[in-house]
């Protein structure tokens, strides 16, 4: 019999127990570890390719304004619609 000293085959350098790192959550799904996981590999991915990463806020911000016959009401002068685009120019302070 060949006996050979405890130590690690070359097919074994890379392996994992993947299946030690998977975590039920209540209701016994996998779905929050599955999740984590390629998040945490997506996250890797993106910065091995591109060196320093920096998180911070997205900085969109859209303005939906109501064109519909009713902005055309006066109960705001001359009218809703006049008022609405005034408050928009000014940078959103009313006076």
């Amino acid at each position: 019999m060949d006996e050979e000293p405890e130590r690690a085959k070359r097919w074994e350098g890379g392996y994992e127990r993947t299946w030690e790192v998977l975590k039920e959550d209540e209701s016994g799904s996998l779905k929050a570890t599955v999740e984590d996981i390629l998040f945490q590999a997506k996250r890797k991915r993106v910065f091995e390719s591109h060196g320093q990463v920096r998180l911070g806020m997205m900085r969109h911000l859209f303005v939906i304004i109501d064109s519909s016959r009713s902005m055309e009401d006066h109960d705001l002068k001359p009218n809703r619609l006049t008022s609405t685009l005034k408050v928009k120019q000014e940078g959103g302070e009313a006076h």
